[in-house]
């Protein structure tokens, strides 16, 4: 079976590896013909560089899989989607973003034929896969990402003494890395030795940034927070046992990798309660959620884990079993079966 995969790979270029390449790689470990584009950094030479690798390759693909943004990169699949139906072969939407629903609203006519002809939809979460379905596109089915459950092993944590909170994320306007300053100094008026571990480059970002530098340095935090840059997954992994509480700021998000790779190793999750985020995190179940934005209240709930080891220990240990609903190996079946049965 040959496949051809659609998406941004970027990681040659520093950022973090997305789907096509995850993904893809999982699905070649099964022995599938899996074809990927495109890895050119700039947007239009990547949107020329998939077009013409579709036609090098049509002639032989069993079916198309497409990362499906709803930004800018949302028109690639729609281009990329129209291809494929005009030359007949069978084509997956794989849907990301927290604001693609939005997307369906906006560009109704165009999110209609490029999501009602495909063979089947992949949402990643329950979140997309209900607001899809809300919107008449039934052919849509649930798979999520994965983690490769072998790279993490669990620290639980039953108590905490001195808060060392730790973020992970590309530094983005959209997922609010400012707030973890804000978070942090919060907390500080409690617990004055607290730190804040950011790992996390700038996918092009870099103002965004500087700006998140420049606050932690105007609130009298630059001793206290310490920033990594992007590093390896290993290298973070190793830098997150130093810390106890995972934070998650985000103002819009789908099925984040990061937050279930923090539950997969033991942390005690407190997050915004945005997009999908509550159909992986079960407040005061599994983590604690919080309203966009609300530092007071992130800062309440993170002293919260502190003050109550009953609490920290509960989280912590549900988190690690959540995560195991995201292994490598559910997730590789479940995409087999599906492709078995596109070429029955």
């Amino acid at each position: 079976m040959k496949i051809l995969y659609f998406g941004n790979k970027l990681s040659k270029h520093g950022y973090t590896p997305t789907t096509v390449e995850n993904l893809g790689c999982l699905l070649q470990s099964e022995q599938l013909e899996v074809h990927t584009s495109s890895d050119k950094k700039n947007k239009l030479v990547r949107f020329l560089d998939m077009v013409i690798f579709f036609f090098r390759n049509r002639k032989e693909a069993d079916a198309i899989l497409i990362d499906t943004y709803s930004t800018l990169n949302f028109w690639y699949a729609v281009v990329i989607g129209r291809l494929a139906s005009l030359y007949g072969i069978k084509y997956i939407p794989i849907l990301h973003g927290g604001k693609l629903p939005e997307r369906l609203d906006r560009s109704a006519a165009i999110s209609h034929r490029l999501f009602m002809h495909s063979a089947v939809n992949v949402a990643p979460s329950a979140y997309l896969h209900e607001a899809f379905c809300k919107r008449g596109y039934l052919n849509t089915v649930i798979i999520p990402n994965f983690i490769d459950e072998g790279n993490y092993i669990p620290l639980y944590r039953y108590s905490i003494g001195t808060p060392r909170l730790l973020w992970v994320r590309s530094f983005s306007d959209i997922y609010n890395p400012q707030m973890a300053i804000h978070v942090l100094a919060e907390v500080r008026r409690i617990y004055p030795e607290a730190s804040l571990l950011m790992i996390g480059g700038c996918n092009g970002e870099d103002e965004c940034f500087r700006q998140t530098r420049l606050l932690a340095n105007s609130l009298g935090l630059s001793d206290a927070v310490e920033f990594t840059g992007k590093l390896s997954k290993s290298e973070w992994i190793t830098r997150s046992t130093e810390c106890n509480v995972f934070i998650n700021t985000t103002n819009a998000d789908n099925t984040p990798v990061s937050v279930i790779e923090a539950m997969a190793l033991g942390f005690p999750v407190v997050s915004t309660n945005v997009g999908g985020i509550p159909y992986i995190i079960t407040n005061e179940e599994n983590g604690l959620l919080v309203e966009s934005g609300s530092v007071e209240a992130m800062a309440h709930s993170i002293v919260r884990v502190v003050k109550d080891s009953a609490l920290c220990t509960r989280l912590s240990q549900t988190s690690v079993e959540t995560s195991r609903k995201y292994s490598s190996i559910a997730v590789k079946e479940s995409w087999l079966s599906l492709l078995g049965k596109m070429i029955e």
